[in-house]
């Protein structure tokens, strides 16, 4: 008799914990407000100066010259030190891993350059080859010319996105 009172006691207080139904918590979207905006787009641009002062060193480093890569090296430490009581400031403002974000948007931003490259470079063939079909030389010669200056500035894009760590999206035209 012991042994069915206990099971029908934890029948009911099983019974009792799945009939309570919880109500899923609703999270808000967190709002930026335009202040930490700005403080964002602050980060990113010393992300940015950050990573290319470290490669100027580094290419100062490889042609010997040591006293220009000790000053690059030092520019960097500025930026890397205003990069930290940047994100002391948004973390006290309640963004989360604000370099993680700023890096990210680096990055994204310089896809989207070359991905604008790319397409530049593309509509310039396009016309070159369309102005040679049509026997249009003097045109011709001036999309070539077009091609040639979207094609440098395709390869400085990749270069600098690669400084900034994009691996992926690089693909060469």
């Amino acid at each position: 008799m012991k042994k069915l009172g206990l099971l029908v006691v934890a029948a009911m207080f099983s019974a009792a914990s799945f009939a309570q139904t919880t109500t899923p918590a609703t999270t808000t979207p967190a709002t930026t407000t335009p202040t930490e905006k700005t403080q964002v787009k602050d980060l990113r641009k010393e992300v940015r100066a950050y990573d290319n002062k470290k490669a100027e060193a580094k290419a100062q480093i490889k042609k010997g010259n040591l006293t220009a890569a000790q000053t690059d090296l030092a520019t960097a430490k500025t930026d890397k030190a205003d990069i930290k009581t940047d994100t002391k400031t948004l973390k006290s403002e309640g963004v989360a891993h604000p370099v993680k974000l700023a890096t990210k948007e680096v990055k994204k931003a310089d896809v989207k350059r070359v991905e604008v490259a790319k397409a530049d470079l593309k509509t310039a063939k396009a016309a070159e080859q369309t102005d040679v079909k049509a026997g249009n030389i003097t045109g011709a010669q001036a999309a070539q010319a077009a091609a040639a200056a979207d094609k440098k500035d395709l390869k400085k894009d990749i270069r600098e996105a690669k400084r900034d760590g994009v691996k992926r999206h690089l693909h060469k035209a």
